[in-house]
């Protein structure tokens, strides 16, 4: 009885994984002379846990519609990229182009980064369209309700220099897409030579915000003080609502009595 009570429960939460909008992208081009379309879990989101599917979909460019989750399974999420407006600022023109930046990891580049990006997602990034040393970010639309947590990465591993690069982050929902990130920042992803597999700030951060009827847009920003901003990866997780569990294990129970009745 112990095995089937965990069987169901164990299907209950694959079934609200799939049902989940569970985004995965990895910025960057999928085609032309350099590709970089990746199919792996080797990834913040995917060590946590919390991701099993391994859709990955390139972005770098204002996307309207065709974005896919993680199964493959059609949204209606719509994505914005925009630059900032000074080189270290926290002001983001979404009118301002953006491109792809796909490169090879430089085999200088420290070993335990290597082992985390030197892969077709590590080496794909989206970049400002122009000059100067701008910081990258976007808007994203269409979300359902609910609660979700994040994971980026911002990596840049084309010279041993670029690759120890700090990037500062902000991350937030509002009713729009967020201009001024001044109030949103999340942290700094440091980009360490010191330490294996992935942690927290030293080659990625995470955060949690939540789509409501007030805040149906989830905006971010990647800045450096030192080199252009980078995007590199993005994961963005339906968190349940922890009344969620609680039914799936009521509803559990309720059958097991049921079928302990039909049994006596």
């Amino acid at each position: 009885m112990k095995t089937i009570s965990l069987t169901l429960l164990a299907t209950g939460i694959a079934a609200y994984s799939l049902c989940a909008q569970n985004i995965l992208i990895n910025f960057g081009s999928g085609t032309g002379n350099s590709p970089r379309v990746y199919t792996g879990t080797n990834s913040p989101g995917h060590n946590a846990g919390e991701l099993s599917g391994t859709n990955w979909i390139n972005l770098f460019q204002d996307t309207a519609s065709g974005i896919e989750d993680e199964f493959g399974n059609a949204t209606n999420l719509a994505i914005d990229f925009g630059t900032t407006t000074t080189d270290t600022g926290t002001t983001l023109n979404y009118s301002a182009a953006t491109k792809s930046a796909n490169y090879s990891v430089e085999s200088a580049v420290d070993q335990d980064l290597k082992n985390l990006f030197d892969t077709n997602l590590g080496e794909g990034n989206a970049v400002r369209d122009g000059s100067g040393s701008p910081g990258i970010g976007l808007s994203i639309s269409g979300l359902d309700a609910g609660e979700y947590r994040f994971y980026v990465t911002s990596f840049r591993g084309d010279t041993e220099a670029n690759a120890r690069t700090d990037f500062d982050i902000y991350a937030g929902s509002s009713n729009d897409a967020i201009t001024d990130f001044s109030d949103y920042s999340v942290g700094t992803i440091f980009n360490s030579t010191t330490v294996s597999g992935w942690s927290y700030g030293d080659n990625y951060l995470s955060g949690t915000f939540t789509i409501d009827g007030t805040n149906d847009t989830f905006s971010l920003l990647s800045n450096s003080n030192s080199y252009i901003g980078v995007l590199t990866s993005l994961e963005i997780v339906s968190v349940p609502e922890p009344g969620t569990y609680a039914a799936m294990i009521g509803g559990i129970a309720l059958l097991l009595v049921a079928t302990r009745r039909r049994r006596a």
